[in-house]
């Protein structure tokens, strides 16, 4: 079974399950019931999935980013 898609954003985004319910602008206790009983809306699994994604992307990025400068330095 997938791991708890809010506890993967809340692990990523290195945020609590409240600092998650803000940024959704929904309540503390929504994400606590989607968190534990595995149920989320498909609206907000799909938001919850790119917000994983875009955090991957943007590590990636910075990678990119950092390798770029050190090959501008040799």
């Amino acid at each position: 079974m997938e791991e708890n898609l809010v506890k993967q954003v809340c692990e990523k985004y290195k945020i609590t399950q409240t600092e998650l319910a803000k940024k959704l602008d929904v309540p503390r206790g929504t994400v606590g019931r989607w968190s534990s009983e595995g149920s989320i809306p498909r609206g907000m699994s799909i938001a919850l999935n790119l917000m994983i994604e875009n955090k991957e992307l943007k590590e990636k990025l910075s990678t990119i980013k950092n390798f770029k400068e050190l090959l501008e330095n040799i």
